[in-house]
């Protein structure tokens, strides 16, 4: 069964799945398709050529789909936004459509958008991911799976934070941060490796120690990167999550937000070098 409130607006060309909840004050347009079992608080709005997966909870204040704000959008242009499954997104959030023809914003499943962030134009957000309070991705950002983004956080324009890496809050990131990594600062770099968030995503005790050796080789013995991936090849030629690292590396068009001096001493505890 499904529910909408008399006070809200739903197009006659929406799909709407079963056991949805559409609350007072929502809109929602033509070309849209809502999952079952999703939940719109109210005051939400929905905007064409948006599709929401199954078993959402869309919170009062939020608009999904929304024109981009690049200041490239033609008006007519069609563009799309897509939203996953289970996703947690709260109040005044807002996530805007594509700029250029047939272009998406993306936002995977088992999501937590806290208030007030903001995902442009072009976004491309994993599963499992964190936006904390007011967090602001800029367009043509991309964001790993497991990422955890702190509050108050802005990340420029094409930048990506790697799968299970994290930006601490109140940080400007202006160049990428590698798959599990913890990056912090104004601007942000590179500190140490996440192994909370590791932990968390199901990752072993081995694979952690294959990341941490890897992200020494690679930022903290004073080679040229060149070098430094060279020699990560050699030692783990085998290992998934170092290859992930560096096919970050070898894709990054912002290039990386590489530690500073101080973080060799933040590293000294390891015992596993």
């Amino acid at each position: 069964m499904i529910k909408v409130d008399k006070l809200a607006v739903v197009n006659k060309s929406a799909e709407i799945g079963d056991n949805c909840v559409i609350g007072p004050f929502c809109t929602v347009g033509p070309h849209t398709r809502i999952g079952p079992n999703t939940t719109l608080r109210s005051h939400v709005l929905v905007e064409p050529y948006t599709v929401i997966g199954e078993n959402c909870d869309v919170f009062p204040f939020v608009t999904l789909g929304i024109q981009s704000q690049d200041q490239k959008y033609v008006k007519g242009t069609v563009t799309f936004t897509e939203i996953g499954a289970r996703n947690v997104i709260r109040e005044f959030v807002s996530i805007h459509s594509g700029t250029f023809e047939g272009s998406k914003t993306t936002v995977g499943n088992d999501c937590a958008l806290l208030a007030q962030s903001h995902v442009a134009h072009n976004c491309t957000v994993g599963n499992h991911v964190v936006l904390s309070h007011s967090v602001a991705l800029g367009g043509h950002v991309t964001i790993g799976d497991h990422a955890n983004i702190g509050g108050l956080s802005a990340i420029h324009q094409f930048c990506h934070v790697g799968r299970a890496g994290m930006l601490a809050g109140m940080s400007r990131l202006t160049q990428d941060v590698l798959p599990f990594t913890i990056a912090e600062g104004f601007p942000a770099h590179m500190r140490v490796i996440n192994k909370v968030g590791m932990e968390r995503a199901g990752y072993s005790s081995d694979d952690m120690k294959e990341v941490r050796k890897a992200f020494r080789i690679l930022f903290l013995r004073g080679l040229r990167l060149e070098e430094a991936v060279n020699q990560v090849k050699q030692e783990f030629p085998t290992s998934d999550n170092v290859q992930l690292m560096l096919e970050a590396i070898n894709s990054s068009q912002k290039g990386l937000a590489r530690p500073e001096s101080d973080t060799y001493e933040i590293n000294m505890g390891d015992d596993d070098d």
